[in-house]
């Protein structure tokens, strides 16, 4: 990780869903582009006019982009905006100590920032943590790194957006770096029933 990162503490509202964004992610970007994306507004309706690209699976139809543990599946019962596609069926569901990580993905330079959706029916004091592993590649050596991005509070029983996770990566400053990036989501505390839907990326912050 890059050693200018530092420890940031933010607070973000969302009708009635709080999440604390816990610290920036530093690391190398990748040495050449990643690759185009498809993009869509699909947090228009919530003021945010930002581009978004879908990350891999992240509509939730299927479980081959994800693994699974602690009693994670995928249920009936899509988000209720249908962002995604009107024909959408399903969607994350998190038991408490349940845990999903994503596939992994090439994520550039330009501080993208993440959005989803999300709900837990379960104990208000259950809370659901973002991660993120990055991986970063120079000169032929292979550096992983876990870091907390975020953490929903469990007082929304209906479907809302999540505030923007924000995670920064600095230039590479080594010729030939790469960086891959997945996410990971824990329901944590007793009594939670999280359910996750509908996970964008926005590969074009502040354009």
């Amino acid at each position: 990780m890059n050693s200018a990162a530092r420890l940031c503490v933010t607070v973000a509202i969302s009708a009635a869903m709080l999440l604390v964004i816990l610290a920036p992610v530093n690391a190398g970007a990748s040495g050449s582009t990643c690759e185009a994306r498809i993009v869509s507004q699909p947090f228009l309706s919530w003021a945010d006019p930002r581009h978004y690209f879908l990350m891999p699976g992240g509509d939730l139809e299927s479980s081959a982009s994800w693994a699974f543990s602690g009693g994670a599946r995928l249920v009936d019962g899509n988000e209720s905006f249908y962002v995604h596609s009107a024909d959408d069926r399903r969607s994350l569901f998190l038991p408490s100590g349940g845990s999903a990580r994503g596939a992994s993905m090439c994520v550039d330079s330009d501080e993208p920032t993440m959005r989803f959706f999300a709900r837990n029916t379960g104990s208000p004091l259950s809370t659901l943590a973002v991660e993120a592993r990055i991986r970063t590649t120079l000169l032929g050596v292979t550096a992983t790194t876990s870091l907390p991005l975020g953490v929903v509070l469990g007082t929304q029983q209906m479907w809302q957006p999540s505030p923007s996770v924000m995670f920064k990566l600095s230039a590479n400053q080594m010729l030939g770096g790469t960086t891959t990036v997945d996410f990971r989501f824990v329901a944590i505390g007793l009594g939670g029933k999280w359910q996750v839907d509908d996970v964008y990326v926005d590969p074009f912050k502040d354009r």
